[in-house]
């Protein structure tokens, strides 16, 4: 007889302890950018593009047919179409991950394909691997339900039908509770149901047995009320049954009729080897006493049940540890911080928490985040994207740079009169006859030297003020200064140096992980200061900036079109004038109509108007993205 034992029921009973299951820029000189994290430093060095039979191996490996319209495509193009080709299809969540982060990486948008090559050369078997372990351990848990279906099932006498399986566990919970005859079973039921997923998972497992067993100890009374034999009878069947439950066998008239000691040789050898089930059965048919044998078939097998089970879950829990810490290490090394985050959590929380990380929650992140200790933090401090990204736009006041310029300018006067007046004096000194002439020349030659290297290091000193104003950055940081909620906010500063075009897009977050559906919205506040905060601040340039996304693929929030829910624009420059100043602003921007099942790789802050000068300054706070 082929049976499964309950023991291998509880192997990984942490995953049913977890049950969460089924119940459960761009105007003029704004540069582009990219979003995906610093790779390997495989891609310090250039590689030479993925050849037609690698291309055909990573498309085979995904179970898809090589095709000349796969095959013919640039690696970056290949890594894009695999993406797409593999959404919605189940166990392919590392693939696609690995697939964003490659044709989305900073130097892909750079024309540099390396990463996409990478991807296709090893990453794709890399990724894979990891999918098929997933997939492993979601069907072992989906056979861990159904078997902890089967046993309750099994417990109180019911059929469980392949349509009563396919239930979730609070559904399943409550058929229990409608099709149970017992008041023990179905005042549990209706407690379980009404509770947690483990609560659930905890009735299904023990207490369905201990509620039955009550309810039947009353049938037995009221069945045997004066024939102590037929009573003691009854009490040693339901007994039985309850024992072979464990092994979700169903007890037949021949083993309810077999000795004690027969009965345990029956479930020794039926139970899976290495656990508590098996080695406390060996233990009793070894005895010699028939009350070892008793109590082994009325409590032993249980407590043997419940030690395997807390073994399961030690060891599923370790299992969760180490690849908890294998998701935030990767994470931590890629800069991905709300998957760092989200990892950190999980792994400071409860068994049952890490279990849904590591089983759904890491594919399925969001992004929340008020900058505070223990949230997700500020990847990157007055940093630009990229090349270009700050344009006609530093830290330096338009006041302090007109005196440095005006210093410099001075300076560079200074030197023609003193290079002047050398000159005259050097015409002198040769024209002198006396010695006095030349006496006096000599003085005035001396004298005009001296006030030409004041000049130059006057001019020296002017210049390196002058540089070091033009080289002063836009800032955005994270400070303990202005706040929505909580004590920190990002704090946005820079000024603006030109009438015409001018901008500054600030690199913040790398993300990972987070995938657009159609209710997914960006949601900040924003604290635009006014005129007179700073002196050189203007109000209206302070409301120039937004937050800006990028997607998988290097699509932008701010050339989307997307508009807030105001009907505004979700870019820097339509942003201008129609925040106040002053005050905190909430901005909502739906995601889904523009990028439903794209993934957001980056976040940034983006300064951008074309008119005025002047400086900027604000504070961003609450940034989300969510469902």
């Amino acid at each position: 007889m082929n049976l499964i034992t309950r023991a291998r029921l509880s192997r990984l009973t942490g995953v049913a302890t977890a049950l969460t299951l089924a119940a459960t820029l761009t105007p003029a000189g704004a540069a582009a950018y990219g979003a995906a994290p610093a790779r390997t430093a495989l891609l310090a060095a250039a590689v030479t593009p993925a050849t037609l039979q690698e291309k055909a191996a990573a498309i085979i490996a995904l179970e898809l047919e090589p095709e000349p319209a796969l095959t013919g495509l640039k690696d970056c193009d290949l890594a894009i179409a695999l993406w797409q080709r593999l959404d919605a299809k189940p166990f392919r969540d590392e693939v696609r991950a690995a697939a964003v982060a490659a044709f989305s990486a900073p130097e892909t948008l750079e024309d540099d394909t390396t990463a996409c090559t990478l991807f296709i050369r090893t990453e794709v078997f890399q990724a894979k691997s990891r999918d098929l372990a997933i997939e492993q351990r979601v069907k072992e848990q989906q056979r861990l339900e159904r078997e902890l279906k089967q046993q309750a099932a099994l417990t109180i006498g019911i059929v469980a039908d392949p349509g009563l399986l396919a239930l979730s566990i609070k559904e399943f919970v409550w058929q229990i509770h409608e099709r149970a005859t017992g008041a023990e079973v179905k005042a549990a039921a209706k407690k379980a149901y009404n509770g947690t997923d483990t609560d659930r998972v905890t009735f299904l497992g023990a207490e369905i047995v201990t509620a039955h067993d009550a309810d039947r100890l009353k049938q037995i009374e009221e069945e045997a009320k004066n024939d102590a034999a037929l009573k003691q009878k009854l009490i040693e069947d339901a007994g039985r049954r309850r024992a072979l439950a464990v092994l979700l066998v169903e007890a037949t008239a021949g083993m309810l009729a077999a000795s004690d000691r027969d009965f345990i040789t029956y479930i020794w050898e039926n139970a899976d080897e290495g656990t508590e089930v098996r080695g406390a059965a060996e233990k009793a048919v070894l005895s010699r006493e028939p009350a070892d044998w008793n109590t082994y078939i009325h409590t032993g097998i249980h407590e043997a049940n419940e030690e395997d089970r807390r073994i399961a879950l030690q060891r599923k829990y370790q299992a969760d540890l180490k690849e908890g810490e294998a998701v935030l290490a990767k994470a931590t090394a890629d800069k991905f911080v709300n998957l760092a985050n989200a990892a950190r959590k999980a792994l400071a929380g409860t068994p049952t928490e890490l279990d849904e990380f590591v089983r759904r929650g890491q594919y399925e992140l969001d992004l929340i985040t008020g900058f505070e200790t223990g949230e997700v933090p500020l990847d990157w401090s007055n940093s630009a994207v990229g090349a270009g990204a700050f344009h006609n736009v530093n830290g330096c006041s338009l006041a302090l740079t007109a005196s440095s310029k005006a210093a410099v300018a001075k300076a560079r006067a200074s030197i023609a009169a003193a290079e002047a007046r050398a000159k005259a004096a050097e015409a002198a000194a040769k024209a002198a006859d006396t010695e006095a002439e030349k006496k006096a020349a000599a003085t005035r030659v001396k004298a005009a030297a001296a006030q030409l290297t004041r000049a130059h290091k006057e001019l020296a000193a002017a210049t390196v003020e002058a540089a070091r104003c033009a080289a002063m950055k836009p800032e955005n940081s994270v400070l303990k200064e202005k706040a929505f909620a909580g004590a920190n906010a990002i704090r946005y500063f820079g000024v603006d140096h030109n009438t015409t075009t001018s901008s500054a897009y600030f690199r913040a977050l790398n993300l990972s992980r987070i995938i657009v559906k159609p209710t997914t919205k960006l949601t900040y506040r924003i604290y635009p200061e006014g005129n007179g905060t700073i002196g050189h601040v203007v109000a209206h340039n302070s409301t120039c900036v937004a937050v800006d996304l990028t997607f998988s693929g290097g699509a932008n929030l701010r050339d989307s079109g997307a508009t807030d829910q105001s009907g505004n624009r979700a870019h820097p420059a339509h942003q201008c004038g129609k925040l106040k100043a002053d005050t905190w602003n909430e901005v909502v921007v739906p995601l889904g109509a523009k990028f439903n099942g794209k993934a957001v790789t980056a976040l940034n802050i983006g300064y951008d108007q074309p008119a005025n000068t002047g400086g900027f300054r604000g504070y961003i706070d609450n940034i989300t993205i969510t469902d």
